[in-house]
């Protein structure tokens, strides 16, 4: 079904179409069948896909009178939802018909979210109102007949001319002059009951214009009289001698009300220049009677009329700028901005400032996309849809950061958090050495305390504060400068650099949604046989998108999306394991693969002369782990959505036809896929080879950029710049501390205050996870990873823990999300659906068979690490 066949979707982009066509419910009647009759409420509304209604009403003298058929792609019952009002006409179906099904909730929730819809049902209900009156107008047989006699009291030639003047939609008296050759003047004296035909003063105003009430009626009378081939030769002979006379204005006007709309646009476009002010402006709302697809078509015309629409009608003017950015046409890169810089001005004056904010972001991510000078011209509907979903998963990011922060808005934590710092820092540089530690060591401790704190309260951007941290170092002396700076020349660093370069074309491609798309279509089309296919998604997706955040923000809203199509409400039991599944495997997953997200490669990177792990060791010491961690979670979602109700069948046909709707692999999909499927495999391979993992990657990036793949845009906006500065201070962190021999101090501290724990390899990774969970409460993201990492290892290395083990528990440790705020990977997946897919209530339940997964898999994979030589 291509939903562009119906004219309401036909300006949504492929996206958007292959998500509704996901919720659409599908209906079959047999021939005869009678779908609602006239006087039933009006709850839901209908799409022909084949077969033919037929649409009658029920006559007061008995039977009925049919007034229409409807075939394919045809559209009935919208009005009484538009109206809220009981169906005025029955609907039956003539042959054996199939029909697509929007209910209320769905058809509010797409008004809604699409400017071009809202503005098709305002045209529609507009064209519904004039053609009644119309009909109105037509049955007054008594005015008619009056208007006929009025008019048999003029000779011929005069009421020739009131016909014509009822026809011609711009009549001057010039004009008039040259068709009947004689003076209007002289024919008033003669006949003042002209004057009766014609608004105004006749002889005064140098435009003639009929009554509005008699020109309907004096039109059906010509076109009775005349027939529509002689008005078809009064019009253009009307408009050849406008044309001959340059009267650009009344040529324009005449195109547009015979709705010749792209005629009428080119032609102003082209003579724009030669138009008075007052012309232009009469004309502009003239235009607003165009089709909005017709107008969001003709960007030359658009260049004058969205600045009218930002005087005068702001809400029309930014329904035709999403009108054009959804439509099919190609417009320049200059083009493309200038719509987004537009909808920011209508979204600024129309006091939606967050909407205002988006379409600054959307031409950002837009420009990154149009970088290549080569690329000029681009699909806009492409750019704008992957531009839409890129922006979806920032926003849900960006919510999730500010839901994670302690103290939001408190601007006295604050200012008290600054004061804190600052005085940790001065206390450092003053105290001196405290017992084993150097003064340089104490200096070094005072430093990184100040920066947790500010780290805590989340009020100095991240790198900002690491970056004072190596001042800090330099300028007290504390190190040299190559020293602190070390971190940046590590090959872990050059390795992050890569990654989030390939993070970065994934999410430039779209490719993301096809694969959810094809993991679900190859599982049964039941709650469980689709929540199997979300499992196998997001382990498809794990190793290939090295991003929690932005796995998840692909894998819920596709996991709501289908919930929606099988029938579940928001926040249902359906809803809710679907969308907790989706989270679980496509978010939480990530350490159990190397490449599964930059933090694994980050926190590994903070190991100082450890043993180097390759891709598939990785892998293979993770495996055990991974299937009890997914058989627990799996367990507790089974059990808690136990009692899902029976959904509607996820059709098989519809998911082929969602991805016919994303259309096939581009080059730049195929190549980006090829080449990081590939540096996987060379990672793999890497025992075989023995290239570092550093190497593979570069290649990968050195592919990816000389194919243009990996542009100068997707460059300097796709990749996270100021993170990779926070990572690699924290590299230098880690090096600089191992320098001045904190690593050992902290060592010996702790053994002599956790002997308990260091007695055992079990008591003592229970403890990790313990500090990991109640750390978080605090501390959350890449700063805790790093702290934890670093105060840690020299105690595992103390007891011949390998360090992949504790980084790996640490990893999965530090995103436990029993309380809502502690883990951003959560949060993301919770703002991805809007908060519709499931409540903080369910997933705290989920959290805790999450820390017991975590705290089983520790337990239960011991003797495996021991066969590896991980564990003593």
């Amino acid at each position: 079904m291509k939903l562009t066949g119906i004219e309401m979707f036909k300006d949504l982009s492929n996206m958007e179409q292959a998500k509704l066509l996901g919720m659409l419910t599908k209906l079959e009647l047999p021939a005869g069948t009678l779908l609602f009759e006239q006087g039933d409420p009006g709850d839901r509304m209908f799409i022909v896909e084949r077969g033919t209604m037929e649409l009658f009403l029920n006559m007061e003298e008995g039977g009925r009178r049919s007034l229409a058929l409807l075939g394919q792609w045809e559209v009935l019952g919208e009005m009484a939802l538009l109206t809220g009002e009981a169906r005025s006409a029955g609907a039956q179906a003539v042959v054996e018909t199939t029909l697509y099904v929007i209910d209320r909730k769905m058809f509010d929730r797409l008004i809604a979210e699409n400017a071009t819809l809202s503005a098709y049902f305002i045209r529609l209900l507009s064209q519904r109102l004039t053609a009644t009156n119309g009909r109105l107008q037509a049955v007054k047989e008594s005015e008619h007949k009056r208007v006929e006699q009025k008019l048999e009291e003029l000779p011929e030639e005069i009421r020739h001319f009131i016909l014509w003047c009822s026809h011609i939609p711009v009549v001057n008296r010039e004009l008039s002059c040259y068709t009947f050759g004689f003076s209007l003047r002289e024919q008033v004296k003669k006949y003042p009951s002209l004057c009766s035909f014609f608004r105004g003063g006749l002889l005064e105003e140098e435009r003639l214009e009929l009554l509005p009430s008699l020109k309907p009626t004096l039109h059906d009378i010509c076109k009775n009289k005349f027939g529509y081939e002689e008005m078809a030769l009064w019009f253009n002979r009307a408009l050849k001698w406008y044309e001959a006379e340059g009267n650009w204005a009344a040529v324009i006007e005449m195109q547009g009300t015979q709705e010749n709309w792209g005629t009428a646009l080119n032609t102003y476009v082209r003579v724009k220049s030669e138009l008075l002010k007052e012309e232009k402006e009469d004309l502009l709302d003239l235009m607003r009677k165009a089709p909005i697809e017709v107008l969001a078509s003709n960007y030359g015309f658009l260049q004058d009329y969205i600045p009218y629409c930002q005087l005068h009608h702001l809400e029309q003017g930014l329904a035709l700028v999403e009108s054009a950015l959804n439509g099919m046409e190609s417009f320049s890169s200059r083009e493309l901005l200038t719509l987004y810089e537009w909808g920011t001005e209508l979204c600024r004056r129309l006091g939606r400032d967050h909407q205002a904010l988006e379409y600054l972001q959307l031409a950002d991510i837009v420009t990154d996309t149009l970088a290549d000078p080569k690329a000029e011209v681009v699909n806009s509907e492409r750019a704008y849809g992957l531009a839409k979903q890129k922006l979806a998963r920032k926003r849900s990011e960006q919510l999730a950061r500010g839901a994670a922060r302690l103290g939001k808005g408190n601007r006295w934590l604050g200012l008290v958090s600054v004061v804190t710092a600052l005085l940790c820092v001065v206390l450092a540089f003053v105290i001196g050495p405290i017992g084993d530690l150097s003064a340089n060591a104490t200096a070094f401790i005072g430093i990184a305390i100040a920066a947790v704190i500010l780290w805590i309260v989340n009020i100095i951007p991240d790198y900002v504060v690491a970056l004072g941290m190596v001042m800090l170092w330099v300028v007290g002396g504390i190190t040299d400068t190559e020293t602190a700076l070390s971190g940046f020349a590590s090959g872990t660093w050059i390795f992050m650099i890569c990654i989030m370069g390939f993070s970065a074309v994934i999410t430039k491609s779209g490719i993301s949604y096809r694969f959810a798309l094809h993991a679900l279509k190859r599982f049964p089309s039941s709650y469980r046989g689709q929540l199997w296919g979300i499992v196998a998604g997001g382990m498809m997706m794990n190793p290939l998108i090295p991003s929690s955040s932005a796995k998840v923000s692909l894998g819920v809203p596709v996991a709501h999306t289908l919930s929606e199509s099988m029938g579940y409400g928001e926040r249902s039991q359906g809803a809710a394991g679907l969308g907790l599944a989706a989270m679980i495997f496509y978010g939480f997953t990530a350490p159990f693969v190397m490449t599964g997200s930059y933090t694994n490669v980050m926190a590994y990177g903070l190991v100082t002369g450890g043993e180097s792990v390759s891709w598939l060791q990785w892998l293979l010491y993770s495996l055990p782990a991974l299937i009890i961690f997914g058989g627990v979670l799996l367990s507790v979602l089974s059990f808690m959505f136990r009692n899902v109700s029976g959904s509607k069948v996820v059709s098989g046909d519809v998911l082929n036809e969602q991805l016919a709707l994303l259309g096939r692999l581009t080059k730049d999909e195929r190549i980006s896929l090829w080449t990081i499927i590939g540096c996987i495999v060379f990672m793999v391979l890497q025992p075989l080879h023995g290239l570092d993992n550093t190497w593979v990657m570069l290649i990968g990036f050195a592919v990816l950029t000389i194919s243009g793949v990996l542009d100068k845009g997707t460059l300097s906006s796709g990749i996270d710049w100021t993170f990779l500065l926070f990572l690699g201070v924290a590299f230098s962190f880690a090096g600089v501390s191992d320098q001045l021999g904190i690593a050992e101090v902290l060592s010996s501290f702790l053994y002599e205050h956790m002997s308990l724990f260091v007695s055992s390899p079990v008591l003592f990774l229970l403890a990790v996870i313990m500090i990991c969970f109640v750390v978080t409460l605090v501390i959350r993201d890449d700063p805790a990873v790093i702290l934890l990492v670093t105060a840690l290892l020299p105690i595992g290395a103390g007891m011949g823990i390998h360090p992949w083990v504790l980084v790996f528990l640490i990893l999965l440790s530090t995103d436990p999300f029993f309380f809502a705020y502690q883990s951003p990977t959560y949060l993301t997946a919770y703002y991805s659906a809007e908060g519709k897919a499931f409540t903080h209530k369910q997933a705290q339940k989920i959290a805790l068979g999450y820390g017991l997964a975590v705290i089983l898999l520790a337990i239960l994979c011991i003797p495996y690490w021991r066969w590896f030589g991980l564990i003593p």
